[in-house]
């Protein structure tokens, strides 16, 4: 494997990682602020900082991916309960396209399922068409629901390891 992300490292996050979300968020373009938080933010209030830090490893799971030891994107789980989980992923602008998007997506699954959470839980802006293709492709059993300018896509992970020609539509 040849690509960009073949350089890319993951590793999980600890409550001592602040500087990596500041890092993640300082590489985010308005535009691509705007996608991830569903509305204008030209910078992390201190609650939401506090919130997006808070990781426990169980109830909120952060996975970093790192290029030459710079943080390039992160991915969360928050437990919603029931087996269930809230997806959510943000990369870096220059690191867009490059496949990092697709190995946190990855890892994140690969987590989920190793957790016991049969489904997890995405938001985000229907424009945000890079992210529902790059979804669509980690997670081979989705579901969507459009509500406005929302989709809400249930990405389901008790089949996730099963090949394409064994689920049952």
């Amino acid at each position: 494997m040849n690509t960009a992300s073949s350089r890319v490292l993951v590793r999980e996050l600890g409550p001592d990682d602040a500087d990596v979300v500041d890092v993640v968020f300082a590489g985010l373009s308005p535009r691509s602020r705007y996608l991830r938080f569903q509305f204008p933010i030209s910078e992390l209030s201190a609650a939401t900082r506090r919130s997006l830090t808070a990781v426990d490893g169980h109830a909120h799971v952060a996975l970093a991916a790192f290029a030459s030891g710079r943080p390039v994107g992160i991915v969360r789980i928050f437990d919603l309960g029931d087996r269930r989980g809230e997806l959510a992923v943000e990369v870096v602008d220059h690191w867009q396209g490059r496949g990092v998007g697709t190995q946190l997506l990855q890892a994140a699954r690969d987590r989920a399922v190793a957790m016991g959470y049969r489904e997890l839980v995405g938001e985000l802006l229907v424009v945000n068409t890079a992210v529902v293709a790059v979804l669509r492709r980690v997670f081979p059993v989705t579901r969507m629901c459009r509500d406005g300018s929302e989709l809400t896509i249930t990405l389901v992970l008790e089949h996730a390891s099963l090949p394409a020609e064994s689920l049952v539509a």
